[in-house]
């Protein structure tokens, strides 16, 4: 795969250059064209040079990085957000399905969100507004109370309501989405990653291979706790080493 052109944008030059001598050092394949460290010049800069992929502060003194995004005037880019701020941004982030990295950048996840980066834009899947809009409000409003999460695939993004959401299914290091009513998606990233971010929002893993949703839980086998039941008559196993987590977390005596 021939260069993917780059433009990196932060206030701080250190903060830049840094960057760019681990793109440099680490990701040979991102090509860095410009830099810029204000949001004017970086909406200029980036509309004249149409990198494939924009790496961006979230504050900068004169406003922030989606108001960078937002005066953009071509949609095949992808973007990256570097962020040292607190869980709400992070989550925002992960819900909506963008790139982040956390400051400092740690070399290891820069590679792995670079190597995410090059098949995304193999497959021509880019930042889109819906999920740019999504993560700002969610920022600004400094929560992370969602009622959706996106699930990105080759051709597009999905955007799934969590109440839709009966169960996920762990198939090595891919994710199978179960709905309620029967739809599936088979999402290229693993269980534990659902797991981290839905956990709160009354999700439980019962099995290494499954992650429920407990608002359909219609019973736990009493015998012998080694399945619960969910709605449509859906039966799953419950690892024994989980069972009391989960009766402790329904508060069943």
């Amino acid at each position: 795969m021939s260069k993917i052109s780059a433009v990196l944008v932060d206030d701080e030059i250190k903060n830049n250059e840094l960057l760019n001598i681990y793109l440099d050092k680490y990701c040979p394949i991102i090509e860095v064209i410009a830099i810029a460290t204000t949001v004017e010049s970086a909406i200029t800069t980036i509309n004249d040079l149409q990198p494939k992929l924009i790496f961006l502060d979230i504050v900068m003194q004169d406003g922030t990085g989606f108001d960078v995004l937002e005066g953009i005037d071509y949609e095949d880019y992808s973007a990256v957000f570097i962020t040292a701020f607190q869980e709400y941004a992070v989550s925002a982030f992960k819900f909506n399905a963008i790139d982040f990295l956390l400051k400092p950048i740690d070399p290891k996840d820069l590679m792995t969100t670079v190597k995410t980066l090059e098949d995304n834009l193999k497959n021509k899947l880019f930042t889109t507004n819906p999920q740019l809009e999504s993560a700002k409000i969610s920022i600004e409003a400094k929560t992370s109370d969602y009622n959706f999460i996106a699930i990105p695939s080759t051709k597009k993004i999905d955007f799934i309501k969590i109440d839709d959401i009966l169960y996920f299914e762990s198939d090595g290091r891919y994710t199978i989405i179960h709905l309620i009513d029967k739809t599936t998606f088979f999402v290229s990233k693993n269980i534990g990653e659902y797991d981290k971010i839905l956990a709160p929002r009354y999700f439980f893993r019962i099995h290494k291979k499954y992650l429920i949703n407990l608002k359909y839980i219609v019973n736990i086998n009493n015998a012998d706790g080694s399945n619960c039941e969910l709605i449509g008559n859906l039966i799953l196993p419950v690892a024994k080493r989980r069972k009391e987590d989960l009766v402790s977390f329904l508060n069943i005596k």
